[in-house]
């Protein structure tokens, strides 16, 4: 039987960063690749947007990750 974990709000907001964070560069690398492959620039216009919005999800969930680590 296994018992549940409890993780604290710290572990949470880590482990969502780095998944995110791997998920949006995963996306941007296909996204470069079928730019290449493809010769079309509208896989590299979406892989540049993918990127920026990858930044401003990543600054929200380290501003997240500090509230989390300020609260006791």
């Amino acid at each position: 039987m296994s018992t549940p974990t409890t993780r604290s709000p710290y572990e949470r907001a880590t482990a969502t960063r780095t998944t995110t964070r791997a998920g949006l560069a995963v996306l941007t690398t296909v996204l470069f690749c079928a730019a290449v492959h493809f010769a079309e620039i509208e896989f590299i216009t979406a892989a540049l947007l993918t990127g920026v919005a990858g930044i401003a999800v990543d600054l929200r969930q380290t501003e997240k990750l500090a509230r989390a680590r300020a609260t006791p």
